[in-house]
């Protein structure tokens, strides 16, 4: 049975906004992140799609925008989206001296299609660099 990737990526984002996300997602490091990955586009579209719901207000906005991206991300680069997620998170993580919720964001990217050993890998070298 084919995993929910929107229910699965919802579940990623809400753990990620019980930390300070919201601040990062406007930083100068997520930006030079979005431009090293070729991503900015992207983030700017569903931003801007997001921007225009007018249900959506507040950080809503911007947590509808990164689910949207996660979403995008994990489609249009599916053989990068692992390599991509964790290097976010090292970047966030680091930019703000955060412990991160690794055990369930790992459980949910296993339900995305990833094994635990690719996850786990990936999440030692991202968290190394």
């Amino acid at each position: 049975m084919p995993p929910d990737t929107k229910k699965t990526i919802e579940r990623i984002t809400a753990l990620l906004y019980t930390l300070p996300i919201d601040d990062y997602l406007s930083s100068e490091i997520f930006f030079c992140y979005l431009m090293e990955h070729n991503l900015f586009d992207a983030w700017k579209e569903y931003l801007e799609i997001s921007q225009d719901r007018p249900e959506l207000y507040g950080g809503a906005v911007k947590k509808n925008a990164f689910t949207l991206f996660l979403h995008h991300v994990f489609h249009s680069r599916p053989g990068e989206f692992l390599p991509l997620f964790t290097h976010f998170l090292s970047c966030f993580s680091k930019d703000r001296s955060l412990v991160l919720p690794l055990g369930d964001l790992k459980k949910n990217l296993m339900l995305l299609g990833y094994s635990a050993e690719e996850t786990e890998s990936e999440f030692q070298k991202a968290m190394s660099e």
